[in-house]
């Protein structure tokens, strides 16, 4: 009997932790969509002062950005 009891508190454990990641995965495409919106609004005069263009958008949302 404490084996089943063992096994549902791993397999607990195991929801729990995947759950976490699920969300971790979700916050974090938030912040991708975030960025992107926020850079998508500037013209591309603005971008162009940030050294960025329209198609670095997707990679700079993804990866973040640091000035040259």
């Amino acid at each position: 009997m404490s084996i089943t009891y063992s096994a549902g508190r791993s397999a607990r454990r195991g929801v729990v932790s995947f759950l976490r990641e699920v969300g971790a995965a979700i916050g974090e495409g938030l912040e991708f969509v975030s960025r992107y919106k926020a850079l998508e609004t500037k013209t591309d005069g603005e971008l162009a002062a940030l050294g960025l263009t329209r198609e670095d958008l997707p990679r700079v949302a993804v990866q973040g950005w640091k000035k040259r």
